[in-house]
């Protein structure tokens, strides 16, 4: 690839400077570990999307459904869409925030989404994989 000799080397462990914050770049274990959960891969692409990398659990809990639905070709309801929200807020928020991916705030039930562009490549991957007739 001829652009490899741009981009600064980093491994695991390492440090960028993103937006003012340091962001550990992720390793392909941690990298395929977050996108093999159906539900993370669905919150990614929909903060992934997001202008600002900002979202509000409810919302988030909204595009994930929504991204769900279309997937399984399902209705959405809204036992599932809470769901969704608390499995979020329980389990996949938690994970990607220990892999510094987000910054989930539980108080405010806001989530950030830091900025990876070595996922957000496999996460299109995926998406056209899920996806292919979009």
């Amino acid at each position: 690839m001829s652009n490899d000799s741009l981009r600064p080397k980093t491994n695991e462990g390492e440090h960028v400077l993103q937006r003012g914050r340091a962001v550990r770049t992720l390793s392909f274990d941690t990298m395929f570990d977050l996108l093999a959960a159906d539900l993370r891969r669905y919150a990614l692409y929909a903060l992934v999307g997001a202008d600002d990398g900002f979202a509000e659990v409810e919302a988030l809990a909204d595009d994930v459904a929504m991204w769900e639905a279309r997937a399984d070709d399902v209705t959405i309801t809204e036992s599932r869409r809470t769901e969704i929200a608390d499995e979020l807020r329980h389990k996949h928020l938690p994970r990607m925030a220990d892999a510094d991916l987000v910054d989930y705030d539980s108080r405010s039930d806001v989530v950030r989404y830091w900025r990876q562009p070595t996922l957000e490549e496999y996460l299109e991957h995926t998406h056209f994989k899920e996806f292919a007739g979009e």
